[in-house]
């Protein structure tokens, strides 16, 4: 039988020390790219398998979770560490919180550091949730955990989220409804967000659903894919918002992306919603203040985040089935989609 891996032949494969091997595992970024790749191809090679449980130390509960979200720039995230925290201290749980910056390779080592903190389960907002090595190992380890904000379509893990798709669906088909035609979805780069995947699709849909049940002439769906947190799309959306083929309507995939492409119109003296059009996802707080008032997909974010500790601490006391709920989205009555800016197309 071939003796199981460990640190040491791992490290002898890659030629580095065990401590360099730890700290690939564990904190990636303060590794040389080249070296983190050479470990990582050894461990592969070994199929070995970082031990999360060992490295947690369990001995006996120590109430406290640990939470890992994209970014806290984001509000939509912030409110929803919120649920969990207000949650958490009717329980008497401490919260420790990191995050991934959406770079799924520092979500392994965000993870483990958690793990080392010795908390009772975890709370995650992973890049993709269908295909993801963290989520391999806590199932392998046993270690109880919660998908926030994702939408998995396996059915082995717990998770709370809204309908992604059917988020962006409805927003489309708001701006449909008001005569646009033309119309582009500015999206987080799906490899960071498999929520931004599934939000394109909804926005493909209800496109083609107007095409073909309603009988519109739609144009194709256009994509702009643009990292997190870019505040400044002037220049990314040129080709978009000017010249013969500018769209009248843009779906973004978060609200901060909408909050931007207004700014992005307004510089190229177009307004919102007279010259174009513009929704957004998430329902944060800051879309309701701005001029115009953002329209938006609204998740009820500190529900979901109340909903996903109820959920961890489920599987911390022992339960064995994971529960999964879609929670229900609703439209913001905001000001920034209005009628489309020429006659819409005729009848097919």
């Amino acid at each position: 039988m071939t003796p199981k891996p460990t640190m040491r032949t791992v490290a002898a494969k890659a030629g580095v020390s065990i401590a360099t091997v730890s700290r690939v595992i564990n904190c990636p970024d303060e590794v040389p790219t080249e070296t983190v790749e050479r470990v990582r191809a050894a461990m592969a090679y070994l199929k070995y398998r970082p031990n999360m449980n060992g490295r947690r130390l369990k001995m006996a509960q120590t109430r406290s979770v640990g939470v890992l979200v994209p970014t806290m720039a984001n509000p939509v995230f912030a409110t929803s560490v919120q649920g969990i925290e207000q949650a958490a201290h009717e329980d008497g749980l401490t919260v420790l919180l990191t995050s991934s910056e959406y770079d799924p390779e520092r979500e392994l080592g965000a993870v483990s550091t958690l793990l080392n903190n010795r908390v009772d389960g975890l709370i995650l907002t992973l890049a993709n949730a269908d295909d993801n090595r963290v989520i391999d190992l806590l199932i392998s380890e046993n270690i109880p955990f919660v998908l926030l904000f994702n939408q998995p379509s396996r059915t082995d893990v717990a998770s709370i989220s809204v309908d992604n798709a059917k988020s962006a669906y409805d927003i489309t088909q708001a701006m449909i409804a008001q005569g646009h035609r033309k119309l582009a979805m500015v999206a987080g780069h799906f490899e960071s967000s498999d929520r931004s995947r599934q939000r394109y699709d909804g926005f493909c849909q209800a496109i083609n659903d107007a095409h073909q049940k309603d009988e519109v002439a739609m144009a194709a769906p256009r994509l702009c894919q643009v990292g997190f947190g870019e505040t400044d799309l002037e220049g990314i959306l040129e080709s978009f918002l000017t010249g013969p083929d500018a769209v009248t309507g843009l779906v973004c995939s978060t609200d901060m992306l909408a909050i931007a492409a207004i700014s992005a119109c307004r510089t190229y003296g177009l307004s919102v919603p007279g010259d174009v059009s513009v929704g957004g996802i998430d329902g944060i707080a800051v879309g309701g203040l701005i001029t115009p008032k953002l329209c938006s997909a609204v998740q009820p974010t500190q529900k979901m985040g109340q909903q996903a500790l109820a959920f961890l601490l489920g599987l911390i006391r022992g339960q064995t089935e994971p529960q999964s709920l879609l929670l229900p989205h609703q439209l913001s009555t905001g000001e920034s989609i209005g009628p489309a800016r020429h006659q819409s197309s005729p009848r097919l």
